[in-house]
């Protein structure tokens, strides 16, 4: 944060005489409601700054004592003075408590290391601070109760260049620094989805055809045959090979196996040639199962590429709140509420089953995708949770744009498998 931005911010600010509301709407940004101004102050340590009047994504909710005493000493206050001294911005608020008026300061320093929110009362001392600081980290404690001590005067050498609006200014700074963010997010993210990707792509690329694998098992089954014919020359039990004719007179090479009772060499050959058959008629359900994986996942990275916020890619890279133990079906997080996609046709057929009668359940209009499940636990879905929930459904059914239904589990009739017919539904349109 530059001091002689802060400067103008604080004038900016100064004009204005009412605080609406106070409130934290990310880890290190607090939002401060001043007549009819946003100012968003980002107290991100190394890159802080204030945007005034821009379009934040606010999905958290913060109730921690700095955020229960930030809302309760500065919502509806009148702003009484606005100081701004190096990189330490000041405003002094009077509260009014019903019962009586009380005058309290909220302090942001854009100090790097140490940068901070702090809640100070009218002489000073601190009653919360964004980030506590203990006596052994530095000289200047930052905890409740404890008055706070000034800052060292220091000399601020910076170059300064002309800044004719102030709000355009951060407001394209903050655009930015977003979307800086955002691609340092989606290559963070896509990085991870493309090595898995890569992985399952060589285990495919691996996997030998169902010609190579019969003609295996016919070639082990001619070993078996073989082997139980000449068993008598197979004297020594160090022999790598015998020679022997097979059944159109041409001499071949016969592998001897180390085995504890050469005896068994004919049930060895028979029961490899049996595994190949039956790997030969698995295999195309193995490489089907490898080409579901890596279409979802490239529908994934599809989903963050196209993705335009940070709440959304927020989507994409959710925390596992609860561990899903099954592989035919994502789980998402989107504002808290567990959303579900079929990942292949036994995750929809899953989600049909498991699902309950109130859930929400999403599908694009007249093709085949991905079905979604919203778990309502009986709660009231918002419809912003729907449209996104419904990106989902569309990202995962290989579309960048379509009608998608949704109604309750409860109005669905399960024809066959995953399909299903419906009459009591709402749809919506979706681009990604």
């Amino acid at each position: 944060m530059k001091a002689f931005i802060l400067k103008k911010i604080a004038k900016h600010i100064s004009d204005k005489k009412f605080i609406k509301r106070a409130l934290r709407v990310d880890d290190n940004v607090i939002l401060l409601e001043i007549d009819k101004t946003k100012y968003f102050f980002d107290l991100t340590k190394g890159n802080s700054d204030i945007y005034i009047d821009i379009e934040y994504d606010i999905s958290k909710k913060f109730n921690a004592p700095f955020d229960i005493t930030l809302a309760k000493k500065f919502t509806k206050s009148k702003l009484l003075e606005v100081n701004a001294v190096e990189r330490i911005l000041t405003l002094k608020v009077e509260t009014n408590l019903g019962f009586k008026k009380e005058i309290n300061y909220i302090q942001f320093e854009f100090t790097g290391r140490y940068t901070n929110v702090i809640i100070l009362d009218e002489n000073f001392i601190i009653i919360e601070a964004l980030h506590h600081i203990n006596s052994n980290v530095t000289f200047r404690e930052i905890q409740p109760g404890i008055k706070l001590l000034p800052l060292p005067k220091i000399e601020i050498k910076e170059k300064e260049f002309e800044v004719r609006d102030i709000v355009k200014y951060t407001q394209e700074l903050f655009a930015k620094k977003y979307n800086q963010k955002l691609d340092n997010i989606k290559k963070t993210i896509i990085n991870s989805v493309d090595k898995k990707i890569k992985k399952l792509k060589k285990i495919l690329d691996s996997l030998p055809s169902e010609e190579e694998l019969l003609r295996e098992s016919e070639k082990y089954r001619l070993f078996a045959d073989l082997a139980m014919i000449n068993l008598y020359k197979i004297s020594n039990k160090y022999d790598k090979f015998i020679e022997v004719e097979n059944f159109e007179g041409k001499t071949i090479k016969l592998p001897i196996p180390k085995l504890r009772n050469i005896n068994d060499i004919g049930n060895y050959y028979y029961n490899l040639a049996k595994k190949m058959k039956h790997k030969s008629q698995n295999i195309q359900i193995e490489k089907s199962n490898l080409k579901e994986k890596i279409e979802f996942l490239e529908n994934y990275k599809k989903g963050i590429e196209k993705a335009t916020t940070i709440s959304e890619l927020n989507i994409f890279k959710s925390p596992k709140k609860t561990k899903l133990k099954e592989d035919n079906i994502e789980q998402f997080f989107i504002d808290d509420f567990i959303v579900l996609v079929g990942k292949n046709e036994k995750g929809n057929i899953k989600l049909l089953k498991e699902s309950k009668a109130n859930d929400i359940w999403l599908h694009i209009k007249d093709k085949t995708g991905a079905h979604v499940i919203i778990k309502t636990n009986k709660k009231n879905v918002p419809q912003d949770v729907i449209y996104k929930a419904a990106k989902l459904a569309l990202t995962f059914s290989n579309e960048n744009e379509g009608i998608v239904d949704y109604t309750q589990r409860r109005n669905l009739y399960i024809k066959e498998k995953a399909f299903v017919n419906y009459v009591t539904y709402k749809s919506i349109k979706v681009r990604i």
